[in-house]
């Protein structure tokens, strides 16, 4: 099925490919027109403000205490479906990933994956990632120089890093994005992972 697809994208990861403890590099992205941005930013809040929560990067032990926070979570995915955004998700399994003799680095296969797959339902799209996140500088090197090596890029009009705190899209991004990461690597949330990708988007895990 062909999604409407806009304008914008956020992205945000979870996991760390130089920490030997991390067993999954995942990478999200929200997509949608930019028209819609403002409605979804509004709802967001109140969903936040209905919670009494302020930010979200939540450590796991709150998670595990606070079903409520889980009810956030599909929340949250619902009313993204609701105002027509799209989402998409891509995981690599470092251990396989490290043994493999890949030559792109694991930010670079999720961000390729994820923007290519975005490209396939829109012409065009304007990328942005949370400050701080590798995946951006594995992004940003292949679309400055015009990489023949990664010719969708060229339908990225802007790429550029900005905080979570002022971008719901990015808070939206971090959260399933958190959420698949655990759920992959553990056995004790109470939201099976496959309904939760099944309402949210297209998922790919990565084991090279």
């Amino acid at each position: 099925m062909r999604h409407p697809l806009g304008a914008v994208a956020y992205f945000d990861g979870s996991g760390k490919s130089h920490d030997p403890s991390s067993q999954f590099l995942t990478l999200v992205g929200y997509a949608a027109d930019a028209a819609v941005w403002p409605a979804f930013e509004v709802a967001w809040l109140k969903i936040l403000s209905d919670h009494q929560i302020d930010g979200l990067h939540f450590n796991e032990p709150e998670l595990r205490e606070n079903p409520v926070l889980l009810g956030l979570l599909l929340e949250t995915i619902e009313k993204a479906g609701a105002f027509g955004m799209h989402s998409v998700s891509c995981s690599v399994a470092l251990a396989e990933y490290r043994k493999s003799g890949e030559a792109r680095l694991p930010g670079r296969v999720c961000a390729e994956w994820c923007i290519n797959e975005l490209l396939s339902q829109a012409p065009s799209i304007s990328c942005f990632f949370d400050h701080g996140e590798e995946f951006f500088r594995e992004v940003y090197a292949p679309w400055e120089n015009d990489s023949p090596e990664w010719p969708e890029l060229s339908k990225v009009r802007k790429l550029a890093l900005v905080r979570s705190r002022d971008f719901p899209g990015v808070q939206a991004a971090d959260w399933l994005g958190w959420y698949i990461n655990r759920s992959l690597t553990k056995a004790d949330h109470d939201v099976d992972l496959s309904l939760l990708l099944s309402r949210s988007g297209h998922h790919m895990v990565i084991k090279p």
